[in-house]
């Protein structure tokens, strides 16, 4: 039986969209708004948008506070079914 916990952390990691997996993916590959819009074919502000809607599901601020709490979410639900 999962855990509240358990599911906590799967609803914070469902919320975000493929789209915004995706942007994180290439944040987390040290890709920064520009090069990450001509890697997708977007633009510019349509990656700062799903970058600021990651923080907000996320709950952070930066960057690095969503990469932090990413790989905290994914070690956290590792834990919890092992």
């Amino acid at each position: 039986m999962q855990t509240t916990a358990t599911n906590r952390i799967e609803t914070s990691l469902s919320s975000l969209s493929p789209r915004e997996v995706e942007i994180l993916y290439w944040i987390a590959e040290g890709k920064g708004s520009k090069e990450i819009a001509a890697t997708l074919h977007l633009s510019v502000h349509t990656v700062q948008k799903h970058t600021k809607n990651i923080y907000r599901k996320l709950d952070v601020h930066n960057k690095i506070e969503a990469l932090n709490k990413t790989k905290w979410l994914i070690a956290s639900l590792y834990r919890n079914r092992n």
